[in-house]
């Protein structure tokens, strides 16, 4: 036994640098560096755009809690663009406005996977940090897209599109930005990457990732094709190609409670789907972006995911079309 799992480990050694380099080979970019926790990439990605205590971040307020975490740390200025209430991205119109407003950087995430049209930051010289872990299927290629981020994390957590187990990945959008992430990973420790087993898991996710997606797409329009049969809403995007779907949000016309106890009965478990998100963590700011605010206390989220099955992904269409 002890001899199967040393050749086993000398077998896998090299996964975590193997996965690395294929997913920066299938995201156009360049590598940097797979870890094992979720603020340590936001920290290097704040750290290697030398954001301090004069500094200026324009971010979401639906964004993960981690990068509010992180921000208040260095004593960072946090910035909100209230989020379109269609969709639940960073409102354009919004974001054009604050970007004028002496801001240091952008950090951009979806908290749906819907990836919208964002052709006016190419018109900015305002680095951008962009989170691409619910939007990995549905990134515009490099020639079609006319702007690039900085600094690119994708985390890969149990409940995500790709799941190492655990951890996150870091990449840069040029060999200048990555030059500055390397210069602050070398500092690192060695506990500090992703462990071996956890990369090698990662590879078989990235193997079948046109798969995974797609499975979601077709569950996705199954519960969006329901819920326009009852009383509450989803997000909308206008362009199909850029939507993935990371999991699946409803947008509530009544309370909660009433919801929850009518899925449960049903045997669907949900629950609030920004409970973790910076204004959840922040609720004071909550005047400064009413659409979040509102989306915050509103919206739930109900399972979806590639290995659901069809006998489940009708259970919850059915109860999506039937909500009170």
């Amino acid at each position: 036994m002890l001899s199967t799992l040393v050749s086993d480990y000398i077998d896998s050694k090299n996964d975590n640098s193997e996965f690395l380099k294929e997913i920066s080979k299938f995201l156009h970019l360049e590598s940097g560096a797979l870890l094992r926790d979720y603020s340590t990439a936001i920290s290097i990605a704040l750290d290697s755009l030398e954001l301090d205590s004069e500094s200026r971040v324009l971010i979401s307020p639906l964004s993960p809690s981690s990068y509010l975490r992180e921000l208040e740390k260095r004593g960072i200025t946090v910035v909100y663009a209230d989020v379109d209430i269609v969709s639940g991205c960073p409102d354009d119109e919004e974001m054009k406005r604050l970007l004028n407003s002496d801001i240091d950087a952008l950090i951009l995430y979806s908290p749906n996977g819907i990836s919208p049209d964002y052709s006016f930051l190419a018109d900015t010289d305002i680095p951008i940090i962009e989170d691409i872990t619910t939007t990995i299927g549905c990134r515009l290629d490099d020639d079609e897209r006319d702007w690039t981020a900085a600094i690119i994390i994708l985390r890969m957590e149990m409940q995500d599109i790709i799941t190492s187990g655990e951890g996150t990945a870091i990449m840069a959008g040029d060999k200048k930005n990555l030059s500055a992430v390397r210069n602050i990973l070398s500092d690192l420790p060695a506990t500090a990457y992703l462990l071996n087993m956890h990369a090698a898991m990662g590879l078989i996710q990235l193997d079948s990732i046109e798969h995974f997606l797609e499975r979601r797409r077709d569950i996705g329009k199954i519960y969006e094709a329901s819920i326009l049969k009852g009383n509450h809403k989803a997000f909308y995007s206008s362009e199909e190609q850029n939507r993935n779907y990371f999991t699946f949000h409803v947008v509530l016309n009544t309370t909660l409670k009433e919801v929850s106890r009518y899925a449960r009965k049903n045997g669907v478990m949900v629950e609030l789907a920004f409970s973790d998100s910076s204004l959840a963590l922040e609720p004071s700011d909550s005047r400064k972006c009413p659409n979040a605010s509102f989306l915050l206390l509103r919206t739930v989220v109900f399972p979806l995911y590639p290995g659901l099955g069809s006998r489940n992904t009708e259970t919850i269409a059915r109860l999506l079309s039937t909500l009170p």
